[in-house]
């Protein structure tokens, strides 16, 4: 069954699970740790905007409209391949549902240059989600996992290091 942005009452929105899930984007490639697990991941292109547009506070709506404003493709499959990668974000807890209050919540894309005529975009391609496990160890062997809120050198439990 597919998903349709317009039939979606819930979530309308998604948030990064930080502290504990950080990102870096760098030459049109998003790096996400997570550091609970000691994975990490790589999205480019398509999904690095919407990672993008995730940290930013838009809606569903809007990610799906800034990538259709952007991309040369059918909308409706614009549509699905937002949802599977929220989904995939999703199940591996890099991200987790908020219901705007409002249609006024978000960041509130624009029409802007990216606003181009379908002949000179560059073609829709399904965003993936790469996952890496081969340096979970090491990740996990880091002490900055065992600092609280207040971080480094605070340990959890308030004594510092």
């Amino acid at each position: 069954m597919e998903m349709n942005v317009e039939n979606m009452s819930q979530p309308t929105a998604f948030r990064i699970n930080a502290p504990r899930v950080v990102h870096q984007t760098i030459d049109g490639e998003t790096i996400i740790i997570d550091f609970d697990s000691g994975t990490y991941y790589s999205i480019d292109k398509a999904g690095a905007i919407i990672w993008e547009h995730i940290d930013q506070g838009a809606a569903v709506t809007e990610i799906v409209q800034a990538l259709a404003q952007r991309y040369d493709g059918d909308h409706l499959d614009i549509e699905n391949a937002v949802m599977h990668i929220l989904a995939e974000l999703q199940h591996e807890s890099l991200i987790s549902p908020i219901n705007l209050r409002d249609s006024s919540g978000g960041i509130h894309l624009t029409a802007d240059s990216t606003n181009q005529p379908a002949a000179t975009r560059p073609p829709f391609e399904t965003p993936v989600l790469l996952k890496y496990t081969d340096m979970q160890d090491l990740l996990l062997l880091d002490p900055i996992h065992e600092v609280d809120e207040q971080g480094w050198p605070v340990k959890k439990g308030g004594d510092a290091g």
